[in-house]
């Protein structure tokens, strides 16, 4: 112990308790500097996006001038203020290039949508800098969302056929958003119904496949050029396209198309708006993975899961539904495990999960989960592919209405391993093959869902979005959805389809620590007055602080 004699504190000259809050609010802000400049790129801005539409079309105006504004969309019989004013647009009916021909929803033949779509696009961003500086072009309702295969227009719609084309090697039908991915790469040339004639034969590995960084990240330097893209040894005619080690592909050169579309104009203004507001509690947001004939456990290699599929060693990325699940309840931890809710097997009398809004007969049949759910991953129709169909209710298979049965939370993401549930779109409906209905995107955002990753055309379970991704880089991570969606997707120039506002960003209570509802520089101040245990690994240190400073700064 020393013996000096304590110097009493200077109460008359102690710092007033509001100027040493600025003082360590400035302190944190100059901390948060230095850490962005640590990080190359920030996530995806609205000026980086590209809002297509056709104002011959009444619901691609409308959608787009109650995306973009008023202002920036004119000629739309009611005036909107726009959710992201910063993006740019385009007007295919004043396109450079475009055609006096109102292009349809639904079907679009692949001349068309060179002549209509690709073209009128390539056209604007290849004036000055802008093909460089826009990384997501955004498709709106009323715009076709199919293109039909070159010498079996809609094969995609048969399984049996798709898997002729398939193993024939001649493959070309896809979504006009996968396509527009590779915006500037001719694939179609040589295509003339022959096995591997031509690069559209198949799909194209996307290089941002599990990527964890922005888009921003990459280059765009190359993005004009044609890439030399060469076929996989040992598939059908070529099927699947790799980049060249010399000219290979990279994320760079893609961009990330997204599209905002539902079953009427006020249901997907009502999921835009859903967008734009996504807070989690973490302790009361539910998370849905129901499959069928697993044995619960994630799987070390593929098996004939649907979830856990693989092709010749290029399309495996873990048994998906196991993998995500351990990752929320065990792994990161910041949402209640109790809410993680997983389903190994198929079939009546129990084995389906539904939601209380559906009253299903009897009621002991599934899995009831009332708390609302923010990411619906499921087998769905597919269910009665190894049982009886999983529960009725006035005849009503629970496994071809189950989206209609959940609470959502604003944000609610779909992502069901259902071949055709991306079909009813434009009119077109739903499909009624195989053994019954499946679940549609459409139908979720009706039920209140808010973005959905969707088939178009046969997929294959193998070129399925992973949730794993889904959920690191957007649900738990400080992505947008746009980027967390492509990272999520194995191939490109493929079946699916993203719905939703690509800007979508997630805020959690978790790192919510003064509880006012966001997540800013005032949560790292409150943090710092009193450390917090983020991430629930029993201690408040560093690691937590991370997790709130990488939230704060992802805008940046």
């Amino acid at each position: 112990m020393s013996d000096a004699t304590p110097v009493p504190p200077d109460l008359t000259h102690r710092e007033h308790p509001m100027r040493a809050s600025t003082r360590l609010k400035a302190a944190l802000a100059l901390s948060l500097v230095g850490l962005a400049a640590s990080v190359s790129h920030a996530q995806l801005k609205a000026s980086q996006v590209l809002v297509v539409y056709d104002s011959r079309i009444a619901d691609s105006l409308d959608i787009a001038a109650y995306y973009a504004g008023s202002l920036k969309v004119p000629g739309n019989p009611t005036t909107y203020p726009g959710k992201h004013f910063g993006v740019q647009v385009l007007d295919l009916a004043n396109a450079p290039g475009g055609v006096p021909v109102v292009t349809t929803p639904g079907d679009i033949t692949w001349p068309n949508f060179v002549s209509r779509i690709r073209t009128p696009i390539r056209n604007y961003l290849n004036v000055g800098t802008r093909a460089r500086q826009i990384r997501c072009i955004v498709l709106t309702k009323g715009l076709p969302h199919r293109i039909q295969d070159t010498d079996a227009a809609v094969s995609g719609d048969d399984p049996g056929a798709t898997s002729n084309e398939f193993n024939n090697g001649d493959l070309t039908n896809s979504s006009v958003d996968s396509e527009l991915t590779l915006l500037y790469q001719n694939l179609e040339t040589s295509e003339n119904g022959n096995a591997g004639d031509s690069r559209s034969d198949g799909g194209v590995l996307n290089p941002y496949w599990r990527a964890t960084a922005s888009i921003n990240n990459f280059a765009t330097d190359n993005i004009k050029n044609a890439r030399t893209l060469a076929g996989v040894s040992g598939l059908p005619g070529g099927w699947v396209w790799t980049g060249s080690r010399t000219v290979a592909l990279t994320s760079g050169d893609i961009y990330l198309v997204c599209r905002l579309d539902g079953p009427t104009l006020q249901i997907t203004r009502d999921s835009i708006d859903r967008a734009q507001q996504i807070f989690l509690n973490v302790n009361n947001t539910a998370f849905i993975f129901d499959e069928i004939s697993s044995q619960g456990i994630a799987d070390a290699s593929p098996n004939v899961e649907y979830d856990n599929n693989d092709l010749a060693g290029f399309l495996y990325s873990g048994d998906d539904y196991e993998k995500t699940r351990d990752f929320i309840a065990v792994t990161d931890k910041r949402f209640a495990s109790a809410n993680v809710r997983y389903n190994a097997f198929g079939g009546a009398p129990v084995q389906f999960i539904v939601g209380p809004r559906v009253t299903y007969t009897p009621a002991t049949q599934g899995t009831l989960v009332s708390t609302p759910v923010f990411l619906l991953a499921s087998v769905g129709s597919n269910c009665g592919a190894q049982s009886t169909q999983p529960q009725t209710a006035g005849g009503i298979n629970a496994g071809q209405n189950y989206a209609d049965s959940f609470n959502y939370l604003n944000g609610a993401i779909f992502n069901s391993i259902e071949s055709y549930n991306g079909r009813d779109f434009g009119g077109i409906g739903g499909w009624t093959g195989g053994w019954g209905p499946q679940e549609q995107v459409s139908d979720f955002l009706a039920a209140g869902g808010t973005l959905a990753v969707g088939n178009v055309w046969e997929p294959f379970s193998f070129s399925i979005a992973d949730n794993e991704w889904i959920v690191k880089n957007f649900v738990l991570g400080n992505l947008t959805w746009a980027e967390a969606a492509y990272s999520s997707l194995p191939l490109l120039s493929w079946q699916q389809i993203v719905i939703g506002d690509p800007l979508a960003i997630v805020q959690r209570s978790s790192e919510d620590i003064d509880g006012n509802g966001r997540v800013d520089i005032e949560d790292l101040y409150k943090w710092e007055q009193g450390p917090t245990d983020i991430n629930k690994d029993g201690t408040a240190n560093d690691a937590d602080r991370q997790l709130l400073t990488a939230t704060i700064r992802r805008g940046e």
